[in-house]
């Protein structure tokens, strides 16, 4: 409709702002060796730098071609999956409360809608 924004362009906008804010973080938080690191991890870094922008851009897409409640429930499933694989990474066991807070968020999601 008119005067409406698209998530990409929305992006685009914020990402300036973001800087603003975390620029005068970074410069409290640098290190010397920070410039060497980056040199020496430049690989990981590039490909770091690739999965955010991907995930800004899917994030975006989903936002502009689902509900609110399609948003929360693609949100939902994308943390049990970063729960998942970092447990089975790590080898850790998901207690049963963690398991029934996930379950329940997506059934009080899926109630809602």
């Amino acid at each position: 409709g008119k005067g409406r924004i698209d998530p990409l362009t929305m992006v685009l906008c914020v990402a300036p702002l973001m800087l603003v804010f975390l620029l005068p973080a970074t410069a409290f938080t640098w290190e010397a060796r920070i410039m060497s690191r980056m040199v020496t991890f430049r690989s990981c870094i590039a490909i770091n730098i690739l999965l955010a922008f991907l995930l800004q851009v899917t994030s975006a897409l989903t936002i502009r071609y689902l509900s609110a409640t399609g948003v929360s429930l693609a949100s939902m499933a994308k943390d049990l999956g970063i729960v998942y694989v970092a447990a089975k990474i790590l080898g850790e066991q998901l207690s049963s409360v963690q398991v029934m807070g996930f379950v329940g968020s997506v059934l009080g999601i899926s109630a809602y809608s």
